[in-house]
C-alpha cells in the first residue's frame, strides 16, 4: 500500500480527517493527502484518529488537485453521482485488483471530494478511473470516513494472500464413502417398504452437501469410520 495516497478534496471536518486517519490505518494505509482542507491539528481530528495520529500528522497538503497528484501515474475519483461526464464508472471490486496492478510500481492516487459535494465535474476529468460504492436508492450518501474506509477495505481484501490450497479426497475415495454411506442407511432401515426413493434423495442431498466444499481424505475416513461404529451396532 506504500505507493497509494488517499487524498481529500477540500474536506470539511476536522473530525471526518481524523477518522479517515484511523480507517487508513486500519487497512495498512498510511499516505494521507489533503487538499485546501480545513483546520485539522487540534483535539477533534485527534479524538477521532486515535492511534492513528501519526498519520495525521504526517499528511501533506496542497493548495489545489493538480499538484498534488503531479507525480501519480494513475487517478482513481470516487463518485456517487452518474453522467456523461461520469462514465465508465467501476465497482470497487472491478477497480481494485487495476489498482493493485498499479500500485507495484507506480504512484497511485484516490480522490474523495468533499462532504458536501463530493467532486466536481472539471476534478472527475482529471481522473483515469472511476469508482462508486453501491448503496441504498432512499439514502445514498455515505460519511467521507465510511467511503474511504470501504474503498481502503477492498484494496486491502483484494491484496491479501490468497489461504493455503487444501487437498481433497480424489473421487473414487469419494464414491466409496458414498456406497458405504448408502450401505449403513439400507441397515438403518431406509429405503425399505417402497422408500427406494427417499433413499435417492437423502443420497443425493449428501452429495450436494459434501460436494459444495469438498472433503479432505481424514474426513472421508471420519464418515467412513462413523459408517462403520453404526453398522456395527446395528448387527448387535
Amino acid at each position: 500500500m506504500n505507493n497509494i495516497s488517499i487524498m481529500l478534496v477540500e474536506p470539511q471536518s476536522a473530525g471526518n480527517i481524523g477518522s479517515v486517519a484511523r480507517a487508513m490505518g486500519n487497512t495498512g494505509f498510511s499516505n494521507l493527502v489533503l487538499i485546501n482542507p480545513v483546520e485539522y491539528k487540534n483535539n477533534e481530528a485527534y479524538s477521532m484518529a486515535c492511534n492513528a495520529c501519526g498519520t495525521l500528522l504526517q499528511a501533506k497538503v496542497f493548495p489545489n488537485i493538480k499538484d498534488a497528484i503531479k507525480d501519480s501515474c494513475l487517478v482513481v475519483g470516487t463518485t456517487r453521482r452518474k453522467g456523461r461526464e461520469r462514465y465508465p464508472v467501476l465497482t470497487l471490486h472491478e477497480a481494485s485488483p487495476n489498482i493493485l496492478t498499479a500500485a507495484k510500481k507506480n504512484n497511485v492516487s484516490i480522490l474523495f471530494g468533499r462532504e458536501d459535494k463530493g467532486l466536481k465535474n472539471e476534478e472527475i476529468k482529471l481522473c483515469d478511473l472511476l469508482v462508486e460504492i453501491p448503496t441504498h436508492k432512499n439514502y445514498p450518501s455515505l460519511n467521507l470516513s465510511h467511503a474511504v474506509f470501504l474503498v481502503c477495505y477492498e484494496v486491502f481484501k483484494t491484496a491479501l494472500p490468497a489461504g493455503p490450497s487444501i487437498k481433497l479426497a480424489p473421487w473414487e475415495d469419494m464414491e466409496g464413502m458414498y456406497i458405504h454411506l448408502e450401505k449403513t442407511l439400507k441397515k438403518l432401515g431406509y429405503g425399505e417398504k417402497g422408500g427406494a426413493h427417499l433413499l435417492k434423495t437423502i443420497m443425493k442431498s449428501f452429495k450436494r452437501l459434501f460436494g459444495r466444499t469438498g472433503l479432505m481424505q481424514k474426513e472421508v475416513n471420519m464418515v467412513r469410520g462413523i459408517c462403520t461404529q453404526i453398522e456395527e451396532r446395528v448387527v448387535k
